[in-house]
């Protein structure tokens, strides 16, 4: 076996798992409903579910078929629960619960909306400061573990993904270790447990010799792959990173454990003391500045829609969204009226740069003051008024606009599009999926006669499809909701974006709401 194919694997177990394919969908797991299979893995699968006091979205991991009678991956499994339960950090995957259900064993824990590490790496998209802010939140995750006594043993970029407001989430503990039970072992062990090319020399000589030290190891690593731009599969050049951050990255990565970090707190303390003494500013590559420019003008995009939906007592809601590198301005938004009344609202600029959330911000404040002082809110006027402020700005931006009012009371829908997408409507009457139109000018544009606005029956039992999809894609949104027809709001969301989004690369989002009273 040649160093590159040994380096190019994924993770090592000690035990090797037969390609059993996962029996049906089960319905429910301990107390949790289960939506659908996220994923399959060598020892284990991972399941949507949904707790139905709190309507909460979790991850439900059971331990594979194959092995609910190997009383040794059983044990591993309920130990992998134990460590999760033992830490309580922010930047470490939250446990909800664990224990046996008819099918095996299960572990529920958070939901992480997010990607992984890994693919940030591949795009070299990342900037300097934001590089070490990343590995700093890694290390805090560490520094708690190993506080707690817990190796993880695993550590790399697919075990570490990036939420979508940034934060840092350690997952993975199927090989984790508590540090005295590891003292406790004499044997030398011949399998190989880890990831080859994050894995330490000692771990990779003797797995029972593991310790704190090389999850520093496997740190420092991770540190090289992101500040360079590119996986290291083994091969480690620290001229490639700037001089500055060369000793740190050194020490983490040294040989000998003994010369290596002795915990995370000293491998923190040194790195937040290359920023404080101004290194990253005479490191940082010429286009680095743009980079963090660029990441700032992101995140600033990405703030303008809501993180958080707020709940309605008439309807559920499932939002899920599809993000794509660059500055795509789509920008959603909700409205509660008196009356209980709502409005759901999706732009886009019809023109993209940098720019977009400058211009997007500017739309937002108004669409916002609008929907404040209409009482009671009428949603041709509002969006005609929108529609005129945008005609009146020097700036003169355009915007593909997707509005629906909903009223409980009056059981209606108002819908109306500028340029944009249509209304998927499933009433309980009537149970194939009608696609509502209601096309106008994009927002901005000269209007010559009143908006067009469709209007339709909202009951008790319906369901609606309120997105930023290309029309032309409304025939593969009807066929994949047929298979995902009886999710949860939030199930069929997610299962719907990422149908449509990978043929439709742009960024989207998707509202499914049931009404339930």
């Amino acid at each position: 076996m040649t160093d590159e194919t040994f380096y190019k694997q994924p993770t090592l177990t000690d035990i090797h798992p037969g390609d059993e394919p996962p029996s049906a969908l089960p319905r429910q797991i301990g107390p949790y409903k289960i939506e659908s299979l996220l994923s399959q893995g060598g020892m284990s699968l991972l399941y949507m579910g949904i707790q139905p006091e709190t309507r909460e979205i979790l991850a439900i991991k059971v331990l594979s078929p194959a092995f609910t009678t190997h009383p040794e991956m059983a044990s591993r499994f309920l130990q992998e629960a134990k460590i999760i339960g033992m830490t309580n950090h922010p930047n470490i995957v939250k446990l909800y619960g664990e224990g046996p259900w008819e099918g095996g064993l299960y572990i529920a824990m958070e939901f992480i909306r997010g990607v992984s590490l890994r693919q940030f790496i591949e795009q070299q998209s990342l900037s300097l400061k934001r590089c070490i802010d990343i590995i700093l939140q890694v290390a805090y995750a560490l520094c708690h573990l190993h506080s707690h006594g817990v190796i993880h043993g695993d550590l790399k970029p697919e075990n570490i993904l990036i939420t979508e407001e940034g934060q840092v989430k350690v997952i993975d503990f199927g090989i984790a270790r508590l540090h005295e039970d590891v003292k406790k072992e004499k044997k030398k062990s011949s399998k190989i447990i880890g990831t080859p090319t994050y894995m330490s020399p000692e771990q990779k000589e003797n797995p029972s010799q593991i310790s704190f030290a090389s999850d520093i190891y496997a740190l420092g690593v991770i540190a090289y792959e992101l500040i360079s731009g590119k996986l290291s599969f083994g091969v480690i050049h620290l001229s490639q990173v700037p001089r500055g951050l060369r000793q740190i990255l050194e020490k983490a990565l040294a040989v000998s454990a003994a010369e290596r970090y002795p915990d995370a707190i000293k491998f923190i303390s040194d790195l937040s003391s290359y920023l404080k003494s101004g290194g990253l500013e005479k490191d940082r590559p010429g286009a680095d500045q743009l980079k963090e420019i660029l990441e700032t003008l992101r995140t600033a995009s990405e703030s303008l829609s809501p993180s958080i939906i707020p709940n309605f007592s008439s309807f559920e809601i499932g939002l899920a969204k599809h993000k794509t590198p660059g500055f795509g301005g789509l920008y959603f938004d909700t409205f509660k009226f008196r009356d209980h009344s709502c409005l759901f609202a999706i732009i886009q600029p019809v023109l993209q740069g940098l720019e977009t959330p400058i211009f997007t911000a500017n739309l937002r404040g108004s669409l916002r003051a609008l929907a404040k002082d209409e009482n009671p809110f009428s949603l041709s006027s509002s969006v005609g008024k929108l529609s005129a402020l945008l005609q009146e700005d020097p700036l003169g931006q355009k915007f593909n606009a997707a509005f629906l009012f909903l009223s409980p009371i009056r059981d209606e829908l108002a819908f109306l599009s500028c340029g944009l997408s249509n209304l998927i409507h499933i009433s309980t009457d009537h149970r194939t999926p009608r696609v509502l139109t209601s096309q106008n000018p994009p927002l901005g544009a000269p209007v010559r006669s009143d908006l067009f606005i469709t209007i339709d029956n909202w009951n008790i039992g319906d369901l609606l499809l309120f997105h930023s999809f290309d029309p032309s894609n409304d025939t593969t949104l009807q066929e994949a909701l047929k298979e995902n027809l009886f999710l949860s709001p939030q199930g069929q969301a997610d299962a719907l974006v990422k149908k449509i989004a990978s043929q439709d690369k742009k960024p989207q989002v998707l509202f499914s709401l049931h009404r339930i009273g």
